[in-house]
């Protein structure tokens, strides 16, 4: 074999370990959050938790957290691949008490121009919080200092 063909198939492993997500388990007094992704066709969806450390982030994946009662920040991003302009957004805050040593993701469902988003148990499928419907809008000209405002009010 040549040099060449040994790094693509390594390239090729590497590539493909990435993609795979590997499941942990939950450590002890904590629970572990899974945002909401579908990219299918051409519209994209994205919902997950809009903070991290009290500050805006715009996607995180699957992280564990310390269980208890929290006030969690969730955005919402839709919009059509390719499409100028297509973006919008909705944001919704969570009081919400999560159990230790249990996964949780968001879902939606929508309706017209708008969005409900809920968190359930990622197993058992059961919605933990209230279903929360808001509309979906264009991103504004000064998002950046109304989402740091609201991530400040956040528990994560």
């Amino acid at each position: 074999m040549n040099k060449f063909t040994i790094i693509t198939a390594l390239s090729l492993i590497l590539a493909g370990c990435s993609a795979y997500q590997i499941k942990a388990d939950v450590d002890e007094g904590k629970f572990r959050f899974v945002n909401f992704e579908k990219e299918r066709g051409k519209q994209f969806e994205y919902i997950h938790l809009m903070c991290l450390y009290k500050r805006p982030i715009e996607w995180n994946l699957p992280r564990q957290y310390q269980a208890g009662n929290h006030q969690l920040w969730v955005k919402a991003q839709i919009y059509q691949n390719g499409m100028r302009n297509s973006e919008k957004n909705a944001f919704v805050k969570f009081d919400i008490s999560l159990d230790a040593g249990l996964s949780y993701k968001l879902n939606r469902s929508f309706e017209d121009n708008k969005i409900s988003i809920w968190i359930e148990e990622e197993k058992s499928k059961n919605i933990v919080s209230e279903i929360i419907t808001t509309e979906l809008i264009k991103p504004l000209f000064v998002e950046k200092s109304l989402r740091t405002q609201q991530c400040e009010t956040g528990t994560i």
